[in-house]
């Protein structure tokens, strides 16, 4: 396999989870950190690999992530799934992964 074959099957550091309300249900906020331009497209959630730890984290293209999502992860696979337990509980999904 040559070089230029590897790194189109390589997966992007940074990725952007779409989320969206779960149909038929109010996204739910107990603190008001879920922002409504989530949903608009106006802001997005993004998982990041530090390239010196690789480890994974996640952050909003602007403002703040709620407390629960500041922490750092071995894998992509945990931060989604952290972050898809942590949504679904406000009554939110993750429908896709942009890379």
């Amino acid at each position: 396999m040559t070089q230029e074959q590897n790194t189109n099957k390589e997966r992007s550091p940074n990725r952007i989870l779409v989320l969206r309300p779960i149909p038929g249900k109010q996204a739910i906020s107990s603190t008001g950190l879920t922002d409504p331009r989530l949903f608009k497209d106006e802001n997005k959630l993004h998982a990041i690999m530090d390239e010196q730890s690789c480890l994974w984290r996640l952050k909003y293209e602007q403002g703040v992530v709620p407390p629960e999502l500041r922490q750092k992860f071995t894998s992509f696979k945990l931060a989604r799934q952290h972050a898809e337990r942590y949504y679904n509980s406000r009554n939110i999904e993750v429908t896709e992964v942009l890379d």
